[in-house]
């Protein structure tokens, strides 16, 4: 439904309600994702867990990720956007009611992986919500105003673990952590269905239903579906809206978002995972170390809004294409500097603002690339496994740590990975141009 949001139509005030209601959920992701990274100190001295167990206390979360993504994706295009987030929700909360709880690293890391699972499914359901929400001329900028949460979430929640841990031990970290999840189930449940879904799902009530939200959206009433809808019905087959990503026309748009993302996202949730430990391994203060996190998410929020309010004009993949060439500039600058908190700072936020910005040129360059039948599912698919890259990044940055590598060195590793993303996204950007001219 293309037609629903004309490229000259003022947004509503409704749809900036919905919006924020999303980029509060958001928060709410963040929260739950990076919280522990602030409490990795504490649990680390609770159990005396090495580097690479800690590692893999800060992947199991984003191990459950990828398979919430890639799981439940093809039921967002099967059931709706809306009741997928809610299920994600319920399970993001048993996750973090279990690590709570937890007893043992085992019990923990199983909790994590839950808590992932649900953030999972809420993410590839409300980003492919709110790109088509937003409408086309709005898509990038929107996407990017809920993206913000995440990082505001995460810059939140270093003051919140805090806060938590001084008032009791890193257990109310994640006690409080599954309060707010179900706190916004009925937040959810509140926002309209995605009209582009419910085109297309064969609903008796489905013209009715789009006819609501349109009235909300100050848009006239349809007497009818759109005929598109009736061609690009989703598949009966979950494997085969799979399978259509790998199309002659989608295959290599497929293959490069796939890799921009796992790239990135091994160098960001190193980053976001592993900094506030690490400036307590060089010597600085826990505070210093939880400063230093909050800082990388706080600074990404101008790198997000920046990206997004380009991205009007802009293609989101050429910006995101000098993003990330300069991530891995700073990647290289900081294991190359003599680690004074000052400096150390400065790169540190270079670092977040290039680095959350570039994920957002991602989320908003994703979308475009497929017809709306397949879209949650490419999303999904492209989230789903790029969390290979999540996972890989925070463990493997604590083997390496134990395997006797430096600080320094372990930064200067990530700056590849950076600037491999640079030119696959580069590439994808000319595949987008190509497709562009044969129209």
């Amino acid at each position: 439904m293309s037609d629903d949001l004309p490229t000259q139509q003022p947004i509503t005030r409704f749809q900036i309600f919905a919006l924020l209601a999303l980029a509060c959920l958001n928060m709410q992701d963040g929260y739950d994702i990076l919280a522990i990274s602030f409490a990795a100190n504490a649990i680390t001295r609770d159990w005396g867990l090495s580097n690479s167990s800690l590692g893999l206390v800060l992947s199991a979360s984003l191990f459950g990720m990828m398979l919430g993504a890639m799981a439940l994706s093809p039921l967002a295009d099967r059931i709706g956007r809306k009741y997928v987030a809610i299920l994600g929700l319920v399970l993001s909360g048993i996750g973090m009611i279990m690590t709570a709880i937890a007893g043992s690293v085992d019990v923990l890391l199983v909790g994590r992986a839950t808590t992932g699972i649900g953030v999972g499914a809420i993410l590839v359901s409300l980003n492919t919500l709110v790109a088509e929400f937003a409408g086309e001329r709005y898509r990038g900028a929107a996407v990017a105003i809920f993206q913000l949460g995440f990082p505001m979430g995460a810059f939140l929640s270093g003051f919140a673990v805090a806060w938590l841990i001084d008032l009791g031990d890193w257990r109310y970290v994640f006690a409080f952590g599954a309060f707010t999840s179900f706190i916004f189930v009925p937040v959810v449940m509140a926002l309209p269905e995605s009209m582009q879904f419910l085109a297309q799902s064969g609903r008796p009530d489905a013209l009715a239903t789009i006819n609501q939200t349109r009235a909300k959206l100050r848009r006239p009433p349809l007497a009818a579906l759109p005929s598109v809808a009736v061609t690009a019905a989703p598949s009966t087959s979950a494997w085969q809206q799979v399978r259509a990503l790998f199309a002659r026309q989608y295959i290599a748009r497929t293959l490069l978002i796939w890799l921009s993302f796992f790239l990135l996202l091994s160098t960001l949730y190193f980053a976001l995972s592993w900094t506030p430990h690490i400036l307590v391994q060089l010597g600085f203060s826990e505070e210093s170390g939880n400063q230093a996190g909050r800082l990388i998410n706080l600074v990404g929020m101008p790198g997000i809004a920046i990206i997004g309010l380009t991205s009007t004009f802009v293609r989101p993949s050429l910006i995101t294409t000098f993003y990330l060439a300069v991530l891995s500039a700073l990647l290289i600058g900081l294991g190359a500097y003599n680690h004074t908190l000052t400096g150390l700072m400065v790169l540190i936020s270079g670092i977040g603002f290039v680095m959350h910005g570039s994920m957002i040129g991602l989320y908003a360059t994703a979308p475009a690339l497929y017809p709306p039948h397949i879209r949650a599912t490419g999303m999904g698919w492209a989230i789903g496994l790029s969390r290979f890259g999540a996972v890989l990044g925070p463990a493997l940055a604590g083997y390496l740590l134990d395997a006797g590598w430096t600080v320094q060195q372990l930064f200067q590793g990530f700056a590849f990975p950076a600037l491999v993303a640079a030119l696959a996204v580069f590439l994808l950007w000319m595949e987008e141009r190509s497709a562009a001219s044969a129209l």
